[in-house]
């Protein structure tokens, strides 16, 4: 008993310490200490499993070709990605008389080009085709001078839905093509007008020319009519109309329409356009740009707005994203999602000068409130900057600092009379760091029955991850199923429950600027993730692929994006794929999961793809 009873004694004062402060600390403080390591919860067996799809889109024009109609396109996905092996539909109908189709056979219908793919007919009315590598198709039919609307059904698939267009097409008279100057179109909602400028073409057996003097019309996704303009003589029309009629934030259409003259057939076409604006962030409890005042080290609660820009200008749309709270410029102390347009934040940290006298006002503090996008379409305005009134915190709260001190005190003064060994044998878990690179590393080993914990840092400088999805995947015969999966808190900090492990489960982690990590399950115990930005990552695949491919992409002591884009000389595609690496990885815009997709998407096919 007497060997012991030191340590017990110290356990027990300590057990009594955490007790009254836990009495003592405030409120907020106590939320904030909670569920700092964030939320976990496994998967069932019987939970439902939701898969979002995309949607196909086509891009038709016809022509005259070889003494018959040349019916040719292109299909992509909602991110104007290519779909390869694609089922395309085509039939002919009467432009009198929807119902009445015109018949195709073998012998009226044949690939465009030599050794290209030819259409299959099917049902007697339709004739179906498969898109190449570059998600393009092109059927070449003999039909009698007639006006028809010929339909184009792109089938869907177990990931995109399908699409369908009709193209109006009258062969008495030239066949005009329309198209945009940009085929992603990208409008800010935010200014007065906005302008877009279409071409009218005419092509016969491979020629060519400027269709001048129609008169064509635009509208938008639901029909709504925006402006209406005549082709010059270079058979350029330009659009000027309001903002405002383009309709709320997000991705669209736009349709540039022809409807047909005695010398010219009817023409439609449609490309996609991504309405952006911007938001404004605002405090109703500031006045005169300052805050109430309060103490950062007890906690501050505070509420945000964020509006969109164009809503002054009558559009509608709920901002999403996240806002947090900047000391300094670079610390965050805070931050929350956005609801419904507001976000509630309960920000705190270490005042300056600890040692003022309670509830003394010591100074105003700068606090930067910056929006942080989860849709391309909402754009970051410049950050609110509002001062903060602070206070030192109640003599109160200090108390169970004093007492901790004092324990320690009496705790290493009974434990060293006749137990120095025993406080020899004792240690402190050493915190857990991100290692330095990319990867998992075990700090400290641990019970299975208390599953994993950890923080999750930066891979280049360390900062902490937050909001970064940490989740344990299982591998079946056709689908990867998620064990657990929690979410780190605002320090990095996160925890996932113990599980029955099996093999080949991977440890799965991703922040929202951070690239994707996969691992194979470490032991449970205290981890350390690094995660690699996804700036960072784009810049290391081009690297890498550029030292595989050698002479002309090698340079020391590493190649950028600009030697690669000059290296690739004629090959368009390398140039391409090293422009938008240089953009996403140097410029100003966010990088986020949905970027890094879209520049993987032109990396070169001999490039491993790597996670997103």
């Amino acid at each position: 008993m007497r060997a012991t009873h030191p340590a017990f004694l110290g356990h027990l004062l300590l057990a009594i310490l955490v007790c009254a402060s836990g009495a003592l600390l405030p409120n907020g403080l106590n939320a904030r200490l909670g569920p700092s390591l964030g939320t976990a919860h496994a998967a069932t067996q019987g939970a439902p499993r939701i898969r979002v799809k995309g949607s196909a889109h086509l891009d038709v024009r016809a022509a005259r070709r070889a003494g018959g109609l040349a019916v040719s396109g292109i299909v992509v996905d909602d991110a104007a990605r290519p779909i390869a092996g694609a089922h395309v539909g085509i039939s002919f109908a009467l432009a009198s008389n929807p119902l009445a189709f015109a018949p195709l056979s073998s012998s009226s219908a044949q690939a465009c080009a030599e050794g290209g793919t030819a259409p299959t007919p099917e049902g007697g009315h339709m004739l179906g085709v498969t898109t190449d590598e570059g998600a393009r198709f092109c059927v070449r039919v003999s039909l009698a001078t007639n006006r028809y609307v010929a339909r184009i059904e792109a089938r869907g698939s177990e990931f995109v839905e399908g699409g369908m267009l009709d193209v109006p097409i009258d062969l008495a008279l030239p066949l005009v093509t329309l198209r945009f100057d940009s085929e992603r179109l990208t409008l800010s909602l935010d200014d007065d007008s906005s302008s877009v400028q279409a071409v009218a073409t005419t092509e016969e057996e491979g020629v060519t020319e400027a269709a001048t003097g129609l008169t064509l019309s635009l509208s938008s996704e639901t029909g709504t009519r925006l402006a209406q303009a005549v082709t010059d003589a270079s058979g350029r029309a330009q659009f000027t109309f309001d903002s405002a009629a383009l309709g709320p934030p997000g991705r669209g259409e736009l349709r540039v329409a022809f409807a047909g003259s005695p010398v010219a057939g009817p023409s439609v076409h449609a490309a996609p356009v991504e309405r952006r604006t911007r938001v404004d962030l605002a405090s109703p409890d500031a006045k005169e740009r300052r805050l109430p005042i309060g103490s950062p080290e007890d906690g501050i609660a505070l509420r945000l707005i964020a509006t969109p820009r164009c809503a002054r200008r009558g559009c509608i749309g709920s901002v999403g994203g996240t806002i947090e709270a900047r000391v300094g410029g670079t610390t965050i102390v805070g931050a929350a999602p956005v609801n419904g347009g507001e976000a509630r934040l309960s920000i705190a940290f270490d005042m300056p000068g600890a040692d003022d006298t309670a509830n003394v006002a010591a100074e105003e503090i700068p606090l930067a409130f910056r929006y942080v996008s989860n849709a391309p379409w909402w754009q970051p305005a410049s950050d609110l900057v509002l001062g903060q009134p602070v206070q030192g915190p109640s003599p109160w709260k200090r108390m169970p600092l004093v007492l901790a001190a004092v324990v320690v005190v009496v705790w290493m003064a009974l434990a060293r009379v006749p137990l120095r060994r025993h406080s020899q044998r004792s240690s402190t878990r050493p915190p857990a760091r991100p290692p330095v690179g990319e990867g998992v590393s075990l700090v400290q080993s641990g019970a299975k029955s208390h599953g994993w914990t950890g923080v999750i840092g930066d891979a280049h400088d360390g900062a902490a991850v937050a909001r970064a999805r940490v989740a344990v995947e299982r591998r079946g015969f056709d689908r990867v199923d998620v064990v657990v999966e929690t979410t780190s808190d605002a320090s990095g900090r996160f925890a996932l429950p113990p599980i029955d492990v099996r093999p080949g489960d991977e440890l799965v982690a991703e922040g929202p600027l951070h690239a994707m990590l996969r691992n194979a399950l470490p032991p449970p115990g205290e981890l350390a993730v690094a995660l690699a930005s996804r700036r960072r990552a784009l810049l290391d695949r081009l690297v890498a692929w550029a030292r595989s491919q050698g002479a002309p992409y090698v340079v020391a002591p590493d190649p950028s994006p600009g030697h690669v884009q000059r290296a690739a000389g004629s090959n368009a595609g390398v140039a391409r794929w090293a422009s938008a690496v240089e953009q996403a990885a140097f410029g100003a815009s966010v990088v986020d999961k949905r970027t890094q997709a879209e520049v993987d998407c032109l990396a070169p096919p001999n490039l491993p793809r790597g996670p997103s």
